[in-house]
C-alpha cells in the first residue's frame, strides 16, 4: 500500500498495463449520482476470435439492460453479457450501456451510461486495443542452473533470437510497437473527500484533516481498468519518531511527554488558523503572551499555555511551520537553541532558521548557537 501526504501529497502512477498512456479525462464517480437505477459498472469490451464480447457487473434492483452500438439501440437483455457477431475486421465499434427498471408501468433508466470502444483486429492490423502486458513464465526445473529462450515473429522461427536467464520468467523487450486505438485514460477516485485525481492522473490529497484509504482507478477505451490503493495520512500526527538518540535531554520531553499537545497545536495552525505569525510565551505575571496579537480559540489558548507552563519553551508560529524552542545561555553568554519544528505539508523547503534533522515526516529536530546580544536584538 502506498502512502500520500494528507495535504499536498501528489502521487503520479504510470499504468504499465496499458499499451499507451497519453491524454486523459476525468469522470464523475458513479456513487455520487442521484438516479434511482444503479448504473452498470465494470463495462468491458473484449475481442474473442472474430467476435466482440461485452461484460459488466450486474446492477441491483434492475429489470434489464439496453446496449447501444455506434449510437443506435442494439440489444435489450437481462443477462450481464453480450456477444456481438456482426463486426468486421479493422473496424471500430463503440458500445454504451444503460440499466432500467419498471416503475408505475414505465421504464426508468440509469444515467447516460458508460461507453467503451474496440477495434476488431488480426495479426496484420496496424492498430490494437489497450491490453495487459504479458510476459513469458514457466515452472522451475529441478537441477537446472538456467534457461535458454528462443523467439521469433514467425511460426517457422525464421530470424529467431536467443536469450539466457536464471529466472523463471522473461519479458521480451524491443518488440515492434503497434498504435493503440486510443491513448485516452479515464481517471476516478473512490472517495473524493480524501483525494482527487486530475486529467493527467495526478492524485492530490484534500486540504483537510481526514485520513483513510482511497482507491484510484484508470480506465482504458475498452473498459480495461487498473486500480491502486493509497493510504492518506496526516503528518501532523506522526506514527513514529526516529533518531531519538540525537535529541538533547533538554528537549526530549517534548517528544516523550508532550507529543499530544504539539500535534494538536501544529494541526490547528496548519488547517484551522492559517497564515498567522506570532511567538507565544509566558509573561512576568504568568499569563500567555504573544509577540503579535492574533485571534485563537480558547481551547487552543489553554493548550499552548499548559505546554509552555510545563516546559521552559516558546512556541513560534509561522506561515510555513511551527517551532517549539528551548533557549538556554551558557556562562559565556552564548545562546543555545534546541527546537522541535513541524513544517506544513507542501512547505518542505521553507527556511526554519537552523539546520534540521528529520525525526518523522515533516517533523525536525533543530540545534543552534548564537550570541546573547544577537538574541536580544532579535527580540526587540
Amino acid at each position: 500500500m502506498k502512502k500520500a501526504s494528507k495535504i499536498i501529497a501528489i502521487f503520479i502512477f504510470t499504468m504499465s498495463i496499458f499499451v499507451g498512456v497519453g491524454a486523459v479525462e476525468v469522470f464523475a464517480d458513479t456513487t455520487s449520482q442521484t438516479n434511482t437505477v444503479n448504473e452498470p459498472i465494470k463495462f468491458i469490451a473484449k475481442q474473442k476470435g472474430k467476435k466482440v464480447v461485452l461484460k459488466w457487473n450486474k446492477s441491483k434492483n434492475v429489470k434489464g439492460y439496453i446496449i447501444y452500438k455506434n449510437g443506435k439501440k442494439f440489444k435489450t437483455l437481462k443477462k450481464n453479457k453480450l456477444t456481438d457477431k456482426k463486426v468486421k475486421k479493422n473496424k471500430v465499434y463503440s458500445y454504451k450501456i444503460k440499466a432500467y427498471t419498471i416503475a408505475n408501468g414505465k421504464k426508468v433508466f440509469s444515467n447516460s451510461g458508460q461507453t467503451v470502444s474496440i477495434i476488431v483486429t488480426d495479426k496484420k492490423s496496424k492498430k490494437v486495443n489497450a491490453g495487459r502486458f504479458k510476459y513469458i513464465k514457466w515452472k522451475k526445473v529441478a537441477g537446472a542452473k538456467g534457461y535458454q529462450l528462443q523467439y521469433a515473429t514467425s511460426k517457422k522461427f525464421k530470424a529467431k533470437k536467443t536469450k539466457s536467464t536464471t529466472k523463471t520468467k522473461y519479458t521480451v523487450k524491443k518488440l515492434k510497437k503497434k498504435k493503440v486505438l486510443s491513448r485516452k485514460l479515464t481517471w476516478s477516485s473512490s472517495d473524493t473527500s480524501l483525494a482527487t485525481v486530475n486529467a493527467r492522473g495526478v492524485v492530490k490529497a484534500n486540504n483537510n484533516m481526514k485520513t483513510g484509504t482511497v482507491i484510484i482507478y484508470a480506465k482504458a477505451h475498452n473498459g480495461l481498468t487498473k486500480k491502486v490503493k493509497i493510504n492518506i495520512e496526516n503528518y501532523a500526527y506522526p506514527s513514529k519518531i526516529k533518531k531519538m538518540y540525537m535529541l538533547s535531554d533538554d528537549i526530549k520531553p517534548l517528544v516523550t511527554e508532550h507529543m499530544a499537545e504539539m500535534t494538536k497545536i501544529v494541526s490547528y495552525f496548519e488547517f484551522e488558523n492559517k497564515n498567522n505569525e506570532t511567538t507565544f510565551d509566558i509573561d512576568d505575571k504568568g499569563n500567555l503572551s504573544m509577540s503579535k496579537k492574533i485571534s485563537i480559540s480558547s481551547e487552543m489558548e489553554k493548550t499552548i499555555f499548559n505546554l509552555i507552563s510545563s516546559m521552559p519553551i516558546t512556541v513560534e508560529v509561522h506561515k510555513g511551520y511551527v517551532a517549539f524552542n528551548r533557549i538556554d545561555f551558557t556562562v559565556y553568554d552564548t545562546g543555545i537553541i534546541n527546537s522541535i519544528a513541524y513544517v506544513f505539508q507542501g512547505m518542505e523547503n521553507v527556511d526554519t532558521g537552523y539546520e534540521r534533522i528529520e525525526i518523522a515526516p515533516n517533523w525536525y529536530y533543530q540545534y543552534g548557537e548564537f550570541s546573547k546580544g544577537y538574541f536580544e536584538e532579535e527580540q526587540e
